[in-house]
């Protein structure tokens, strides 16, 4: 197989969970590169279907739903109009969630519960409504994100957030088992643990002097870029990396080393 043949998405079908800004736009955007039709789902469709007609520019089907991942019906819907729609589920990633930071004796438990609710309850529902087309289609690719805050704790001075963290050691170990009972079916289950990355949901932290200090935390001395994430999904959507299961992916500029 040719190089290009290993990192083309043509023909391939992709359902992104919390893909209209942030980590899942730059997989979105990616993926389309690399010729998937798409399925793009949040919890503010407005701003889904302006992801998804910006992504449609680049030549791909790419479908907008309203979704809370929390609640079951609305993840079978997102799964059906998927099926009804493209016939087959190639690639699931898992990537909407919820963040929280702050000492875990001041987290409520309301907080806690809203977490766990979507960061793994959601997670748990998604990828246990793909796995039966998966299977019928003779195999998949779930692609779970997570924290490198899931296997390491993080320096108080650049942030602290042990309730959300550990949704994301949940999944870590959830990835690890799928893909194990699941590797009879071909369907592989990976994880992408990103570092700083400037989001929706990292941005609120990046005030002032706080984003030279975060800078300071990585080896490679600066955040996350765009195409730092699109490549590593890239590789773990497509063939390239059809030998790996199981694995967690760290993009992180060297904050594990």
């Amino acid at each position: 197989m040719h190089v290009s043949e290993l990192f083309s998405l043509k023909g391939k079908t992709a359902i992104i969970t919390g893909g209209s800004r942030g980590l899942g736009l730059m997989m979105a955007e990616g993926f389309a590169e690399a010729g998937a039709s798409l399925v793009l789902c949040s919890r503010n469709l407005e701003q889904c279907e302006d992801a998804a007609a910006n992504i449609r520019k680049l030549g791909v089907e790419c479908d907008a739903l309203r979704c809370d991942i929390g609640e079951q019906d609305e993840v079978k819907a997102v799964v059906a109009h998927t099926m009804n729609r493209f016939g087959k589920i190639d690639i699931l990633v898992n990537n909407a969630g919820i963040s929280w930071g702050g000492e875990l004796q001041d987290t409520p438990l309301k907080k806690w519960d809203q977490l766990y609710s979507t960061n793994v309850r959601g997670n748990y529902f998604f990828t246990t409504e793909v796995v039966s087309p998966m299977i019928a289609g003779g195999g998949g690719n779930i692609i779970n994100i997570v924290s490198i805050g899931g296997v390491r704790s993080t320096d108080p001075k650049v942030v602290t957030f042990p309730a959300y963290a550990s949704t994301k050691g949940a999944i870590i170990a959830l990835t690890k088992h799928l893909s194990r009972n699941w590797a009879k079916h071909n369907i592989r289950v990976n994880a992408i643990a990103p570092g700083i990355f400037p989001t929706e949901i990292s941005k609120t932290l990046m005030v002032g002097p706080q984003k030279a200090v975060m800078e300071a935390a990585v080896p490679l001395g600066r955040l996350g870029e765009k195409d730092d994430f699109k490549g590593a999904a890239l590789f773990l959507a497509a063939d390239a990396s059809r030998y790996v299961t199981g694995s967690v992916l760290w993009v992180d500029g060297g904050m594990l080393a």
